[in-house]
C-alpha cells in the first residue's frame, strides 16, 4: 500500500496504540480489533470531505438562527424542532455556533457517469458530543501516520487551554480524552479533563465495581487483564497532570485556565443537571468558547430533519449553491415519526430506518442502540415497533436507509496474527473543526462490524485509521 509499510510495522500496531495511554473502562490500550493496515481512500476524498463539512456547518448555521425567529416559525423550524421535547429539558439557546462535531458515515458504493465504482459518504449522524479524539490519535501513533487530528485541534486552540467536560454516564472514555491532552502537551498545547462527578468518586467507584462493569457500551464482559485500579492506570500513563481537580468539581469559573479558554461538552443536554448546563453558559459569558454550544436543539437527530424544510432550502441556496447540492447527496433524507408520516414508512418497511433523535433519557439515541431496520422486519413486526416508538414522549425520526459498502478487511488478533472479517458493514468517523472561515478535516478512521448493520465500535468491531492515497 502506498505511503504505509507493512510487514514488520504490524507487530508494533498494538504496543504504539497503548503507549499514548488510551483506554476504556477496565481496558487498557485499543478495546476494537486493531486492522492489519490503514484503510485506503482516494486522495479526492480528502477533498469531498472538506465540502462536506463546509456544507454541514453552513446548514447547522442556518438552523439554529432560524429556530425562535419570525421566519423560523412561519418556516416550520421552530415546531419541528421542539417536537416532542420533553418538559426536563433545559431549552438553552445561547448565542455561539457549532465549532466541531464528528458525522458518521456510511460508505455506499455506487457508479459515477464513466462506469467506475466510487465511495460516496453519506451522513447518518451529525455527532455534537463525540467521543474518540484519544482513539483516532492512537490509531495514527500506532500505523506510523500523520497525526492531523492533534496538530488540527493545537493550531485551533493557537495558545488556549482545552476543558473537556464530561458527563459521568459517559465515563468510560475518560482514559481516551486525557491521552489526547497528553497528546496536545506534546506539541506544545494544553488540554485538562473534568466531570461532572468528583475525580476520585469516579475513581472510588471504579474500584468498588460500582462503575464500568460488563455489558457496558461495547464491551458484553470482561476481557484478560481488565483494570478496575484507575489511579494506577493513569500514574503509569503520565495522565494524572491532565485530571481537573479543582476543590470545587464544578468551579464558577474556570479555575487556572485563561479567560478564553475553549470548552468541550462531552454529554447531551438530558445528561447533565440543570445547574450544570447554566455553568457552561456562565462559563462562556466569562470569555471561554464552547465548541459545541449551549443550544438544546443540536443534540437531536431532528436538526437533519430541517434539510427537508423550504425555508432552510432557499437559505442554504442563497450563502451556498454548492453547499445545497453537497448537502442533498451526503445526508439522507430524515423526517419525523408522526401518525401522519406512519403510514408512508411503514408501507416503504425496506426504505427506511427509525431511531431515537434525543431527549430519551437512557442513552439510547447514541450508539445504534435504538436502531430498527425494516429490512429486518417481518410487515407485522415493523408496524408493531412503529407503533410501540409513536408512544415514546421524545422524538423519533425515520432515514431513508443508506446501503453501507461491505468490504472484507484484515485486522491483528491479540497474538498479532492475521485474521480476517469477511462482507463487514462500514462506517467512516472523522472530526471537523473550525475557526473563523477556516475548517480542517482531521482524525479520519473507519469501523467494521461483522454481521450486522448496527455499526459502532466494541470489543468485535475492526477499526482502522484512514490512509489518502
Amino acid at each position: 500500500m502506498i505511503g504505509y509499510k507493512l510487514g514488520a510495522e504490524q507487530s508494533l500496531i498494538h504496543s504504539r496504540m497503548a503507549a499514548t495511554g488510551i483506554g476504556f473502562a477496565g481496558i487498557d490500550g485499543a478495546w476494537w480489533l486493531p486492522a492489519a493496515e490503514p484503510f485506503p481512500l482516494p486522495a479526492v476524498c480528502r477533498q469531498e470531505l472538506q465540502a462536506i463539512g463546509d456544507a454541514i456547518f453552513i446548514f447547522l448555521d442556518i438552523v439554529t438562527a432560524l429556530y425562535g425567529t419570525e421566519e423560523g416559525t412561519a418556516g416550520g423550524v421552530t415546531q419541528l424542532l421542539n417536537y416532542k421535547v420533553p418538559a426536563h429539558i433545559l431549552r438553552l439557546m445561547r448565542t455561539g455556533r457549532v465549532e466541531s462535531l464528528r458525522p458518521d458515515f456510511q460508505l455506499v458504493m455506487e457508479r459515477d457517469a464513466n462506469g467506475v465504482m466510487h465511495y460516496r459518504f453519506v451522513a447518518t449522524e451529525l455527532e455534537i458530543c463525540p467521543s474518540a479524539h484519544g482513539f483516532a490519535h492512537a490509531m495514527q501513533v500506532g500505523y506510523s501516520l500523520e497525526t492531523d487530528l492533534v496538530h488540527a485541534f493545537a493550531d485551533y486552540l493557537d495558545g488556549r487551554e482545552l476543558l473537556f467536560v464530561g458527563t459521568q454516564q459517559w465515563s468510560e472514555f475518560l482514559l481516551e480524552q486525557l491521552a489526547f491532552c497528553r497528546a496536545l502537551a506534546a506539541v506544545g498545547a494544553r488540554g485538562r479533563v473534568l466531570y461532572d462527578r468528583p475525580f476520585r468518586q469516579l475513581a472510588d467507584e471504579v474500584e468498588r465495581h460500582e462503575r464500568w462493569q460488563p455489558p457496558i457500551f461495547g464491551v458484553k464482559q470482561k476481557s484478560p487483564g481488565w483494570q478496575d485500579g484507575l489511579l494506577s492506570r493513569l500514574e503509569s500513563h503520565g495522565l494524572t497532570p491532565f485530571v481537573y481537580i479543582p476543590d470545587d468539581p464544578w468551579p464558577t469559573s474556570v479555575d487556572g485556565v485563561v479567560g478564553d479558554a475553549v470548552v468541550f461538552r462531552f454529554g447531551y443536554f438530558d445528561c447533565f443537571a440543570p445547574d450544570h448546563l447554566r455553568r457552561f453558559v456562565q462559563w462562556q459569558e466569562q470569555g471561554a468558547t464552547l465548541l459545541n454550544p449551549a443550544q438544546f436543539i443540536l443534540d437531536s437527530k431532528v436538526v437533519m430533519a430541517a434539510l427537508q424544510l423550504p425555508t432552510v432550502r432557499q437559505r442554504i441556496a442563497k450563502e451556498s449553491a454548492i453547499a445545497l447540492g453537497v448537502l442533498d447527496r451526503c445526508l439522507p433524507e430524515t423526517i419525523l415519526l408522526t401518525l401522519e408520516n406512519a403510514p408512508r414508512i411503514l408501507a416503504d418497511k425496506d426504505g427506511w430506518v427509525v431511531k431515537f433523535a434525543g431527549y430519551d433519557s437512557g442513552q439510547q439515541a447514541w450508539g445504534g442502540r435504538s436502531l430498527q431496520i425494516g429490512a429486518q422486519h417481518t410487515v407485522a413486526s415493523w408496524q408493531t415497533m412503529l407503533q410501540h416508538y409513536l408512544n415514546f414522549a421524545w422524538p423519533v425520526v425515520a432515514q431513508r436507509i443508506a446501503h453501507s459498502a461491505q468490504v472484507d478487511i484484515a485486522y491483528l488478533d491479540s497474538n498479532d496474527r492475521r485474521q480476517w472479517m469477511r462482507n463487514g458493514h462500514t462506517r467512516l468517523r472523522v472530526f471537523f473543526l473550525r475557526r473563523n472561515d477556516k475548517m480542517t478535516a482531521a482524525g479520519a478512521h473507519l469501523t467494521v462490524s461483522g454481521g450486522t448493520m448496527q455499526v459502532s465500535e466494541a470489543t468485535d468491531a475492526v477499526q482502522a485509521p484512514v490512509l489518502f492515497v
